[in-house]
């Protein structure tokens, strides 16, 4: 199941939502000029009434709307987890909880790398956001290393969901989309009536782990990742009240990144 969201509400704090539907086939281009999709995660089956809402009145994700409750039927797939962290990526302060400072020692080529991505503007800033574009760029061959696309969270505290003791297991989860655009095509020249089509966008649905893209969480803010699979377990030898996660696309492909959460 998916949601399909008005746009232009959205961005004036109070988005509507206009159509629920099956998610199609990959193969599937669905135009979502003037509207976005929002992802529910697999499996999840609950009603969408016309009370149903994407952001609270005052334009914040309040476990009531359709994310929070998406994200708890995820959480309650997994009962080995008790708590789960989920960033949907719908506003300025979702963006916010993203480091686009921060030092990564690159696993793969061993240097030291900050965020390559594509995102709307920090709450700090001008706010600007366009839900399910959040992206990472592609990787950039032209440089010696190698620059991939990169996308890193803050470190998140999860002290009081856990009393303070921390946890050990963690499991990660992510939704990606793919989007096409078509050309604007205009060719009435005042001879004869000819083609005049504007431009379309598209979305589709892509492979969750596509080649190239790489996921990290770290328990120690980056001294040491560890590469996680789409909705595997990972256990620490210690317990942790902090975590970060890392997003890595050496492809040479945008990858647009709707939504992640860490069940932990």
């Amino acid at each position: 199941m998916r949601v399909l969201v008005d746009l232009s509400s959205h961005v004036a704090g109070v988005p509507a939502i206009t159509q629920v539907e099956r998610v199609p086939d990959p193969s599937v281009l669905v135009p979502i000029n003037g509207k976005y999709v929002l992802p529910v995660v697999p499996g999840a089956e609950f009603p969408i009434t016309m009370s149903s809402y994407i952001l609270d009145g005052a334009g914040d994700v309040d476990g009531g709307d359709v994310s929070s409750i998406s994200f708890a039927h995820l959480l309650a797939s997994y009962p080995q987890f008790g708590r789960i962290y989920f960033n949907p990526l719908l506003t300025a302060a979702n963006v916010g909880e993203l480091d686009v400072t921060f030092s990564f020692s690159d696993p793969v080529t061993a240097a030291d790398i900050t965020p390559r991505l594509q995102t709307g503007r920090d709450a700090l800033l001008n706010a600007g956001q366009m839900p399910t574009h959040t992206a990472l760029l592609p990787q950039n061959n032209l440089t010696t290393p190698v620059r991939p696309g990169l996308l890193v969270t803050d470190e998140i505290d999860i002290s009081a969901y856990t009393g303070g003791v921390g946890a050990d297991e963690f499991m990660v989860y992510w939704s990606l989309l793919g989007f096409t655009t078509s050309e604007d095509v205009c060719s009435d020249y005042g001879v004869t009536v000819g083609t005049n089509s504007p431009a379309i966008r598209y979305v589709q649905e892509v492979d969750q782990e596509p080649t190239g893209l790489s996921v990290y969480i770290t328990p120690d803010n980056g001294s040491h990742w560890c590469e996680v699979g789409m909705l595997e377990p990972v256990a620490f030898c210690a317990k942790t009240t902090k975590f970060r996660v890392a997003f890595r696309n050496a492809s040479s492909n945008k990858v647009y990144l709707a939504n992640f959460a860490v069940l932990f």
